[in-house]
């Protein structure tokens, strides 16, 4: 009989220790806006836009992160591996994780609701 109750018990307690993780990891991924806008300013606004919701940077052409928040299938996982890939028209920028959970999540702020 104890075996059974344990046994009945186990998928609870997995699923329980799933969503605790889940909860663990998006309060870990949900990054400090005001402080990605700070990552933003010293790192990033030397070539985009950071604030105007403008389609593109007028003298650049780069987009402005208000186009990069709304492009189409964009979220905090496509913006890390982004981030993190080499792009022949960005420098490859060592950011700490810490200001680059922050910084997704300023861009992710300019996302249209």
């Amino acid at each position: 009989m104890h075996t059974q109750a344990r046994t009945g018990l186990a998928p609870v307690a997995l699923v329980c220790g799933l969503l605790s993780a889940a909860s663990t990891m998006a309060a870990a991924e949900s990054g400090d806006i005001d402080a990605g806008l700070k990552v933003a300013t010293e790192r990033c606004a030397e070539c985009h836009d950071i604030t105007s919701r403008n389609p593109m940077s007028t003298a650049s052409g780069i987009p402005t992160f208000y186009v990069v928040a709304n492009t189409a299938g964009i979220s905090r996982i496509s913006l890390l591996v982004w981030m993190q890939t080499s792009h022949p028209k960005m420098p490859n920028l060592m950011i700490e994780p810490e200001d680059l959970d922050n910084l997704i999540a300023y861009i992710l702020s300019l996302k249209d609701k």
